[in-house]
């Protein structure tokens, strides 16, 4: 938000004394610390609205069973969040009190940090899981490498394309987008790599050169992953005419796997072409194409009984029918997270809304301190407070 032309972010602070009443010294000694705050390198404060103001900034901040009291900060949006939340964190430590510092921007931080860890996390299970299955099928710890490497080769450079086009271009982008593209592609990626893998395997136990035997994995298999990325290409290409930006920053995806594509049917040649029967090592089993008697059985199922196999693939949705949808992201935090300790306490002591409120400016080219103007104002505020949904209005 701008406030003068100036960006602005709002940090709610919470002081909180437990189950008990914050004692007169305790309330003294916050008043000294908001007094007490001032501008540093990470943090320029615009302005402090704390419950020893007035009456109605008291009405509202201190909490009515006595134990919590906030107090509202502007300061210049300048720089990260995380530097400026954890400098306002020791500006405001005050003594037998407990504080934190929390709002939307901090919220909203937090949960970008906890996603990318967790997206770290992804990549280290799905790299693990996928290098087992690989080994499962091949018999070889040379395949799932070379797998695994083209498809993380596709992944780092679609993301850095994709992280170049939102910084230059504004290509829609979310905290998902990067979970996006590790599930999709490390999970397509390895899919089409077993099939180019299985060709090539097949061609080789036929006496074919290395080359040739490369050439005719990618004329068989690279047909059918070529078209299989295209209906994917097509599918994720598509939600870039969503309304909803979340939905349409999965548009990265569509770019990752035209990478992946490129990438799996260029790459993985060079190694087919290089190593040839060593890429299945120590297996000396080069025969392609097993028939697999679960997949047969399950087919032979799916056909003779339709509905009990349709039956039995909807069991998952029907589970998770009734469940409500929840885009709060502080929901999404761990309970330990200072920010998220703080913005249960708000949400505990007073109206929900507390946590981020929204903020109105009024801009005019006259000035705003006349009893005409002021009397404008109230009006309005009079009719916000009406408006359903609206716990409380704090105006001039």
């Amino acid at each position: 938000k701008a406030n003068n032309n100036q960006k602005v972010r709002s940090y709610a602070l919470v002081f909180n004394n437990g189950d008990k009443k914050l004692t007169a010294s305790q309330k003294q000694a916050i008043h000294q610390t908001l007094k007490n705050l001032k501008s540093t390198g990470a943090v320029k404060i615009i302005n402090v609205t704390q419950a020893s103001d007035n009456a109605e900034t008291k009405k509202q901040l201190d909490a009515k069973d006595g134990t919590t009291q906030m107090a509202l900060v502007d300061v210049k949006a300048q720089g990260q969040v995380g530097p400026q939340t954890r400098n306002l964190e020791k500006q405001i430590k005050t003594s037998n009190v407990k504080t934190y510092v929390t709002g939307s921007d901090v919220l909203n931080d937090d949960f970008a940090t906890v996603t990318e860890k967790g997206i770290q996390k992804t990549e280290i299970i799905a790299a693990i899981f996928i290098f087992i299955v690989l080994i499962i099928v091949f018999r070889s710890p040379i395949v799932p490498l070379v797998s695994l490497l083209t498809v993380a080769i596709s992944f780092m450079t679609s993301l850095n394309i994709i992280m170049n086009l939102a910084d230059k271009f504004n290509f829609p982008i979310s905290n998902f987008t990067q979970v996006f593209l590790v599930v999709v592609l490390f999970g397509i990626g390895t899919d089409y790599n077993i099939l180019l893998y299985d060709d090539f395997k097949a061609a080789l136990s036929q006496g074919i050169p290395r080359t040739k035997a490369a050439g005719v994995a990618r004329r068989f298999g690279g047909r059918t992953i070529l078209y299989s990325g295209l209906s994917v290409l097509i599918g994720f290409s598509v939600l870039g005419l969503a309304n909803f930006k979340f939905y349409r920053s999965a548009v990265g995806v569509a770019i990752g796997v035209l990478i992946l594509l490129i990438v799996l049917l260029t790459l993985n040649m060079f190694f087919m072409a290089t190593l040839g029967e060593k890429l299945f090592w120590p297996s000396k089993n080069l025969n392609g194409h097993s028939t697999s008697r679960l997949w047969h059985g399950l087919s032979k199922m799916g056909i003779a009984r339709p509905l009990i196999t349709l039956g039995i693939i909807a069991v998952p949705f029907l589970l998770n029918a009734n469940q409500a949808l929840n885009f709060n992201n502080a929901d999404e935090l761990p309970e330990t997270l200072q920010s998220k300790v703080g913005y249960k306490l708000i949400q505990d002591h007073y109206s929900k809304g507390m946590a981020s409120p929204t903020t109105i400016y009024i801009q005019s080219k006259q000035p705003l301190n006349t009893q005409t103007v002021l009397g404008t104002i109230d009006d309005l505020t009079t009719y916000l407070q009406k408006e359903n949904g609206v716990k409380t209005v704090a105006s001039v």
